[in-house]
């Protein structure tokens, strides 16, 4: 008889937890100038996600959530990363025989030019790099190569260039954006504080509490 009450009471628990539902925003505990992470949690078994700071937004993301066995899993969609930078290169014949010129024209959203790093993350031959001037001097018909543009604050475009011709790249830098978190799935421990709170973990910022239904 003690056996078969065990198990109608374990058999209760497990019904009640799998119709726990989740419905509301709740955005964890900060600690000092640590982020915030909140997640709004909707209908349909749809959540919201995003990370801030004190520079703003640091990343944000959508898909659907699961809680089931003392987890809750967000499973987040697919989805592209815009960019609002934008890359013009012009071409032109290249002026010398072994070698052709990469010259890097890097503005802000305001049309002011910025000391961008202008960075090769290719191999580190065929190729002079003219720092103070942002020019490339590269073996002509050498392979593509890869670059990066940063530059603090901004967001970071990267690209492949072919060493057939003289270039110019001018690039209207704009500021950083929130990074969008695409088709990736966080699994975390979760237990039930009470009404308005959970915990995924044994620190002060693993606590969510609910700041609107």
């Amino acid at each position: 008889m003690k056996i078969i009450l065990q198990t109608i009471m374990l058999l209760i628990t497990i019904t009640t937890f799998s119709q726990e539902k989740l419905i509301g925003k709740y955005c964890s505990i900060p600690l000092g100038e640590s982020d915030v992470t909140c997640i709004d949690f909707k209908e349909n078994n749809r959540f919201d996600y995003f990370v801030s700071g004190c520079l703003g937004v640091s990343a944000i993301g959508s898909g659907k959530f699961e809680l089931k066995d003392e987890k809750l899993n967000l499973i987040f969609d697919k989805a592209e990363q815009d960019s609002k930078s934008e890359i013009k290169i012009t071409e032109s014949k290249a002026k010398s025989e072994k070698e052709i010129k990469l010259k890097f024209k890097v503005k802000d959203e305001n049309g002011i030019e910025i000391p961008a790093n202008v960075i090769r993350t290719s191999d580190r031959k065929h190729f002079f790099f003219d720092e103070l001037n942002k020019v490339f001097l590269v073996d002509r018909n050498s392979p593509k190569a890869n670059y990066k543009i940063e530059f603090i604050g901004y967001e970071t475009l990267e690209l492949e260039i072919d060493n057939s011709s003289d270039k110019i790249i001018e690039i209207d830098l704009f500021p950083a954006q929130a990074k969008v978190i695409s088709d990736k799935e966080i699994s975390w421990k979760w237990e039930k504080v009470n009404e308005n709170e959970f915990k995924t973990g044994t620190n002060i910022w693993d606590r969510f509490k609910k700041v609107k239904k």
